[in-house]
Parts: C-alpha cells; structure tokens; sequence
C-alpha cells in the first residue's frame, strides 16, 4: 500500500482516518442542518455511512469530542445520541449501524 501511497505523493505517516471518509467531498451541510429537515437526505446520509470503511472511528471522534451531526452515522448532541433526529431510522438501520461499529 506504502507504494501506492508514494507514487500517489501521499506521505503515509500524514494519513489520518478522515482521509479515508466517504464524506470528505460531500456538502457538510447534509450532516446538519440538512439532515435536520429533510428525511430522504437523512437516509442518504445515513446509507454513506453504513458503507464508510471509517465509520467506527468517527463516531468515535464525534462522541469523544461531544459533537453535534452526524458522526459515523448517528446524530449526535453533545456527542451522545439524539434519538428525535435518528427517528426515522429503522430497526434494521440500527442493527447494521451495530455491527459496523462493532457494538
């Protein structure tokens, strides 16, 4: 991978788990407020995540740092879950979410 890496000019030692985000070329808004007020862009949202191969750390990240949006595919407040943004999450959502963050 280090080979990659270097013909790609990235310094692998530079690498944080952002770089590896699916949404670090999305509109940050979707996250917020977004998110907040329309349901198909929730659940767009959520589905970018639930294929994130840094989902894990950045819900981590989000709660740890007491974050509000979305953060490995949960909403947060203060880093801690906002069950009336999740609503519209199913129960299958938050099975999967589980699994994937290893919960």
């Amino acid at each position: 991978m280090s080979d990659v890496l270097s013909v790609l000019g990235i310094d692998p030692e530079e690498l944080e788990w952002q770089d590896f985000a699916i949404c670090s070329q999305m509109d940050t808004n979707l996250f917020y407020d977004d998110y907040e007020s329309d349901e198909n862009v929730a659940r767009m949202v959520d589905e970018a995540c639930l294929s994130c191969p840094v989902m894990s750390q950045c819900l981590m990240s989000g709660m740890e740092n007491n974050e509000w949006g979305v953060w490995g595919g949960i909403y947060l407040t203060s880093g801690k879950n906002d069950k009336n943004r999740n609503s519209h999450k199913t129960q299958e959502v938050w099975e999967e979410i589980k699994e994937k963050i290893g919960g």
